[in-house]
């Protein structure tokens, strides 16, 4: 018996007496090797589908080629170094900038959408209020004054066709940084609590505030949160809703048999 052995584009081709089985490498999961009681070797192959010849059994010593995957360790070796090749294997596949193409799309919620280009290729943007279309990089192509401006819409004129303000247009910085507004900010109102051997909640002097810190100035434990956290006598926590606008709704506190001093910022 003759069995050749070969991988021609990524298929396991095996010869056996002039009848060829095709079988896909991806489909391989395993493969080892043994060695039967009259000391010949084989390799086995197991595929990840359990359908036909599953699992492969090659027996090393009617092997004609490849000529290394001989009857004995190193033949062995060979043919499971051989097809761990076969199986890191990968197919590139080459695109001709003159013959081939490749679409790009963009969701919009509810359909696939082209990506628009110019005759040259370049980026088009769709602008609301002119019909018009302009390349990405229209404002940086060397001696071209026009520019792009962005804006922030500040009133409800949906059809963004009137010139009436109603939108305020993002500053930026003669490098084109953004600009960050340095005016005021939003008034907050400081207030304080010493309750004295006695328990209670922050919401019911406000609905909301910023930030509470707490000292126990008393000689007895006391408690503070839900699940309630003991703060010793002598400590002092500082809590802060940090981020803009965030807030906190509750701070339920227990000074029985001590004292607190409570501060927090309000609105």
């Amino acid at each position: 018996m003759s069995i050749i052995v070969n991988n021609t584009d990524n298929q396991l081709n095996i010869n056996i007496n002039g009848v060829l089985d095709v079988y896909n490498v991806k489909t391989i999961k395993s493969v080892s090797r043994g060695v039967d009681a009259s000391g010949n070797y084989y390799i086995t192959i197991n595929f990840i589908a359990n359908d036909k010849n599953n699992s492969l059994r090659i027996n090393l010593s009617e092997v004609s080629s490849p000529v290394g995957w001989t009857n004995d360790v190193t033949g062995a070796n060979a043919a499971i170094a051989d097809i761990r090749d076969w199986l890191s294997e990968t197919i590139d596949v080459v695109i001709s900038e003159a013959n081939d193409s490749i679409l790009v799309y963009g969701w919009d919620g509810t359909t696939n959408r082209k990506i628009k280009t110019d005759a040259n290729g370049e980026l088009q943007v769709d602008i609301l209020t002119t019909p018009g279309t302009f390349a990405e990089d229209t404002a940086h192509v060397s001696g071209n004054t026009g520019s792009f401006v962005m804006g922030v819409r500040n009133d409800t004129d949906v059809t963004m066709t009137s010139d009436n303000g109603d939108y305020s247009p993002i500053a930026v910085t003669n490098t084109g940084a953004l600009k960050v507004s340095s005016g005021p900010g939003l008034v907050k109102i400081p207030g304080a609590l010493r309750p004295n051997n006695t328990s209670g909640d922050l919401n019911t002097v406000a609905d909301t505030f910023f930030s509470v810190s707490v000292a126990n100035v008393g000689s007895a434990d006391g408690t503070i949160l839900s699940p309630s956290v003991t703060i010793k006598p002598g400590e002092v926590l500082n809590f802060s809703a940090d981020a803009l606008n965030n807030y906190f709704t509750s701070f339920p506190y227990n000074a029985t048999g001590t004292e607190f001093i409570i501060i927090y910022v309000t609105d």
